[in-house]
């Protein structure tokens, strides 16, 4: 991938990264500095698989990426940066 792409989607995964992070932190009640982008957020006691359901809703509106079943794994949903990793991949694939 060209460096140019490279810094494309490494912006994606910010911009996707800070639209989820505030989507959780508004919608369950936890302050940015409490979340590890890096562990799961069920794991940490911020969410529970309701939360996960409502996160996938979230991503459909803000992003128009369709959460299958299937894709809710611990690789695409084990985290945050997980999470936004996931999101950006997918929208480029159907761009």
């Amino acid at each position: 991938m060209p460096q140019h792409e490279d810094a494309h989607a490494a912006s994606q995964i910010d911009e996707v990264r800070s639209a989820l992070l505030a989507f959780v932190t508004r919608s369950f009640m936890v302050n940015e500095a409490d979340i590890d982008r890096d562990r799961s957020l069920i794991d940490q006691g911020v969410i529970d698989s309701f939360g996960l359901v409502e996160i996938t809703a979230f991503i459909f509106q803000q992003f128009a990426v369709e959460v299958r079943e299937e894709d809710m794994t611990r690789e695409a949903f084990g985290s945050l940066n997980k999470m936004a990793r996931f999101v950006a991949r997918r929208m480029r694939e159907h761009a």
